[in-house]
């Protein structure tokens, strides 16, 4: 309120001011106005007397022309000389005209070599040969942009040559080898989706190379196993991702690769086995990789080329021979010598661990094509100006015969001919006739003093006058304005002009020339600041607004905690009234004076802390119980990967899955138990932070958990889950089967699937599956009546489960089922009832009890 009356006090002030400038620049105007009006009266006096004299001087002047025309033309030779100087103009004009053309066809004619200065008969021809020389001309612009075409289309695979050249070489120097292209992008985007090394899936040409004292077979090596090269090499334990992300992914490009199992390759000595002058002898492998010994047996048996030093000995072989030079011989007929450039240059090669010689040579290549791309750019630049001179001669040619139609268009010299006769005739009258040439000699001056008079003289002093009419009447009429302006302030006359000056001292030396300037610029600054402070007033009104209506019409919290609010606040002036906004400062200034009660302690802080951190608590049970259940499962799946569920085809393995069930009661739990845990931040820089969440979060949870039914319910962990069973593939882990429920299985299926589960628990339990021995643990168990209701397969299944677990096992089964066990127990209880009254027990080894089963069995 205290700045809205400062804000007020300084807008009236400055609108005074404002005011008051337009009633001190109208004065100004006026005073200064009239003293430029009456200097420009003045001037304009002057001019016009200036005026005056330059008009009479105008009328003797062509006084006096009249009267020596009327002379010249009194006299007959005189009218004759008059009639000879007008045609002797006109031919001028002829002549002139002929001239300039003749000039710029010369320069044409030099350009397409014609010549220069035709007589008639030479104009004719040259409009003949001219014709001739465009047609010519356009066929040679033909042949050379048919040449300029071949450049461009050279450009162009110069262009792309080099561009994967240079791509090439990068590749190869962030590589190290001898592969580039598409192939090593593929195996550069498998590696980043598998997190794997070049060294774990190299490709085969990495792996080996030419021996250096064998170099001379390099070129046939190459031929031979390019393709090979080419291959990756994939070992086991990324066979499986790999064959999905190239199943999946559209790799634009082609890739093979071999996989790898470790355990593939000839251990014994293969150089004992193969002649001397075989390829294999001829290659070196790459020192420390572990594909090196499978790699040699792969050559070995695919690649078993004998090297041969010249055809005769090439000619011994039925099959799989090469020459140095590359001629194959496959078997079954089939020879092969491939001699494409691509083929036998030395930079394609990609054999080799090491690149550099392959770098080296592309280097030197890109080379060779930056030095054709710089004498192509040449080519084509010559041609292209070949093209443009061309063109030019022909325009040119064309304008021979078209431009220059007939003889006369620059026949000049004709009319200069005509123009001498007709000056040596004026010559011959004037010599005749002294008076004439005299009266001629005085009209001439005559005309040039007219000419400068009315022309310049008259005609710039018109213009001034007018300049200075303009003036005054703008003046005159700024005056009048102003004068009305002045009358329209009524009794500002009484202001203190003398104290606005004061204050304004920026203004005070103004004159006539940069009065409005002046004028503009100091409104515009007052305007300015108008404008901020009314801005500036108008927020400071909108904040008062907000808080005049915040303490009318109050929160309900407010309303509720002090019930006489609105009754006590109703007397004062609402938000659209801002005259009366000093009752609030009033009203504020009792408030403060009379100490109203501050407001009340926060409520029950102890307990509501304690509450705080019990709720804390409590979540946290439910929390690690749940991660525990995770766990467990986990443990639990741990434990079932290492059982063979299916063994017949393939091999398989159960997983348990948990996911979370659909339970509204549970989620409202799992709700209030997230909700009633506090934000430390925001209620303790709330006011009744912890009071309000203990009644917004913390209450509802405890009035639900007291029904003990609802509480049973959502507090049983375990029941929060579904449980399911998963089958997979123990080669690809690929998904086989889900299980659900029992009720689709046999009763075999259903024992097989409990057994896995309930062992994989014991297992996980006892420590079973750690791949110890544990002949001193104690692990029995009995099972009782064991293959009720079950195939034999699947009470196989029982036995082999238990033999995986290392299980301690008592079978208790009636005696058509022993064949089941039979192979594998070690010891026989028999049991015989006799008399439905006594129990009979037989404890023998196995190797007793087969030796003598018809006994017990069939008796």
């Amino acid at each position: 309120a205290n700045k809205l009356t400062q804000f007020k006090a300084e807008l009236a002030q400055l609108q005074h001011t404002k005011n008051t400038s337009f009633y001190w620049f109208a004065q100004k105007y006026i005073q200064l106005s009239e003293q430029e009006l009456q200097k420009n009266q003045e001037k304009l006096k002057s001019l016009n007397e200036e005026l005056k004299e330059l008009q009479s001087k105008e009328e003797n002047l062509r006084e006096e022309e009249r009267e020596l025309s009327i002379s010249i033309e009194k006299d007959e030779t005189g009218s004759k000389i008059k009639d000879l100087e007008k045609e002797i103009k006109q031919l001028e004009k002829s002549r002139d005209l002929r001239k300039s053309k003749l000039e710029d066809y010369n320069k044409i004619a030099q350009i397409v070599k014609l010549f220069t200065n035709p007589s008639q008969e030479t104009f004719e021809k040259n409009r003949e040969k001219a014709k001739e020389r465009k047609i010519s001309t356009e066929k040679e612009i033909e042949t050379e942009n048919e040449n300029l075409r071949k450049f461009k289309n050279e450009q162009e695979n110069l262009t792309l040559q080099i561009e994967e050249i240079t791509k090439t070489i990068l590749t190869l120097q962030k590589n190290k080898n001898n592969i580039s292209g598409r192939p090593a992008e593929i195996r550069e985007e498998i590696l980043a989706h598998l997190d794997a090394t070049k060294d774990e899936i190299p490709f085969i040409g990495e792996l080996l190379k030419v021996r250096e004292e064998e170099n001379e077979w390099e070129f046939a090596t190459e031929r031979i196993l390019h393709n090979l090269a080419l291959q990756m090499v994939i070992p086991e334990k990324y066979y499986s991702k790999v064959n999905q992300y190239v199943n999946k992914t559209n790799l634009k490009g082609r890739i093979t690769y071999q996989r790898y199992k470790g355990d593939e390759f000839i251990t014994s000595n293969i150089y004992q086995e193969i002649p001397k002058n075989a390829l294999l002898h001829k290659l070196a492998f790459k020192p420390k990789s572990i594909y090196a010994e499978w790699l040699e047996n792969i050559i070995t048996k695919q690649f078993n080329y004998a090297c041969v030093k010249d055809l005769k000995e090439f000619d011994l072989y039925d099959e799989k021979a090469i020459t140095k030079e590359a001629l194959i011989k496959f078997g079954k007929g089939r020879h092969e010598k491939d001699d494409r450039p691509n083929i036998t240059s030395k930079e394609n090669y990609v054999l080799g661990w090491d690149n550099k010689d392959k770098i080296s040579a592309l280097k030197n290549e890109l080379q060779n094509l930056q030095e054709q791309q710089i004498d192509n750019k040449k080519n084509i630049a010559n041609c292209q100006q070949q093209i443009k001179n061309l063109a030019e001669i022909k325009d040119k040619c064309h304008d021979i015969f078209s431009k220059y139609e007939k003889f006369d268009d620059i026949d000049w010299q004709s009319y200069a001919q005509q123009i001498q006769e007709k000056t040596e005739q004026k010559t011959t009258l004037e010599k005749t006739n002294d008076r004439v040439k005299e009266l001629q000699n005085q009209l001439k001056k005559v005309k040039d003093a007219l000419k400068n008079i009315a022309e310049i003289d008259i005609k710039n002093k018109n213009r001034e006058i007018f300049g200075f009419e303009g003036k005054n009447d703008t003046i005159s009429k700024e005056i009048k304005e102003n004068q009305n302006l002045i009358k329209g302030f009524g009794n500002f006359q009484d202001t203190d002009i003398e104290k606005f000056e004061k204050q304004n001292p920026e203004i005070l030396g103004v004159d006539y020339a940069n009065l409005k300037i002046t004028q503009i610029k100091f409104d515009d600054s007052i305007s300015k600041k108008i404008v901020s402070l009314e801005n500036t007033k108008r927020k400071n009104e909108d904040e008062v607004r907000l808080k005049i209506n915040a303490f009318k019409q109050p929160s309900e919290e407010i309303t509720t905690k002090f019930v006489d609010w609105r009754a006590d606040v109703q007397r004062f002036p609402d938000s659209t009234n801002l005259e009366f906004i000093s009752e609030y400062q009033g009203f504020l200034q009792k408030l403060t004076d009379d100490n109203l009660p501050k407001f009340e302690k926060k409520f029950n802080e102890y307990l509501q802390e304690t509450i705080t951190h019990k709720v804390g608590n409590f979540r946290m049970f439910f929390k690690n119980w749940t991660n525990a259940i995770a766990e467990n499962i986990q443990l639990l799946n741990d434990s079932l990967k290492e059982i063979d569920f299916r063994n017949k085809d393939f091999k398989t393995y159960i997983q348990m899955i948990q996911s979370n069930r659909v339970n509204d009661d549970v989620k409202e739990f799992r709700d209030l138990l997230e909700n009633a845990i506090a934000n430390i931040h925001e209620i303790e820089t709330t006011v009744d932070g912890r009071k309000n969440h203990f009644e917004q979060h913390i209450e509802p949870l405890i009035k639900k958990l007291e029904k003990e039914d609802w509480r049973k319910k959502v507090m049983e962990v375990r029941n929060w889950f579904n449980y399911k069973a998963e089958e997979f593939y123990k080669e690809t882990n690929a998904k086989y089967k889900t299980y659900e429920n029992m009720g689709q299985l046999s009763g075999g299926e259903k024992a097989q699937l409990t057994y896995t589960i309930l062992g994989s628990a014991i297992a996980y339990q006892f420590g079973l599956t750690k791949g110890e021995s544990q002949t001193n643990a104690f692990r029995f168990i009995a099972i009782d009546e064991a293959f009720k209701a079950q195939d034999e397969d699947k009470a196989k299944y029982l036995i082999t489960l238990c033999k995986q677990l290392h299980l301690q096992l008592l079978v208790v089964t009636p005696s058509d089922n022993i064949h089941i066990v039979e192979n594998d127990i070690s010891y026989v209880h028999f049991v015989e009832r006799k008399e439905e009254k006594y129990s009979w027990l037989y404890d023998m080894p196995i190797e007793q009890f087969r030796a003598e089963k018809d006994n017990y069995l069939y008796q």
